[in-house]
């Protein structure tokens, strides 16, 4: 266990890495400034980023998380509309602070928190009349990559025009409407 008690006070922010194919990575945080780490710069979008709860868990489950983006300059709502958003990849991280802004120097800080992809989304803009401002937000529904692996189907088909020419699938078209009746007795 990490001993954290020669710390006066301590300060979490989260960071987010979004890749979304064929327009890029962003990189966001929630914390007061940019922060660099793992080769990667996040900036700091501070009370403009929400996410849903996270749990800790020792094993890896499957679980949903919500983020929303908010103060989307209108130019990038376009982008936002003409990619793929639903199957985008993101990787949540929870980085610990000194209170002075420098990131604790003990192990695995920033841990990831959670990996997934987007599973859907929505964009809703609030019009404030009086300023003629229109701030937009983005609210991403997210599955874990276990969420994910448990919904996959695999297998293999087994329709005669697959295996055509091999003659151990030769019996399949006969045995697909069969009715076995195994552990009956005799």
């Amino acid at each position: 266990m990490i001993d954290l008690s020669n710390y006066s006070g301590l300060e979490s922010a989260m960071f987010i890495k979004w890749v979304i194919p064929d327009l890029g990575t962003e990189l966001l945080s929630d914390y007061n400034t940019a922060v660099t780490f793992g080769g990667d710069t996040y900036t700091s979008i501070g009370n403009l980023l929400s996410i849903g709860g996270t749990t800790s868990e020792l094993k890896a489950s499957a679980s949903k998380l919500s983020i929303t983006i908010s103060g989307i300059p209108s130019t990038e709502v376009s982008d936002i509309l003409t990619h793929d958003i639903k199957g985008s990849s993101i990787e949540i991280y929870r980085g610990l602070f000194n209170t002075n802004g420098t990131l604790l120097s003990i192990p695995n800080n920033p841990s990831m928190k959670f990996k997934g992809i987007v599973s859907n989304y929505s964009i809703t803009d609030k019009v404030n009349h009086s300023t003629n401002v229109a701030v937009t937000t983005i609210a991403l529904a997210c599955n874990s990559i276990v969420e994910v692996l448990n919904k996959k189907v695999s297998g293999r088909r087994t329709n005669p025009v697959d295996f055509s020419g091999e003659s151990s699938m030769g019996r399949v078209h006969a045995l697909a409407s069969s009715n076995y009746n195994f552990g009956a007795p005799k």
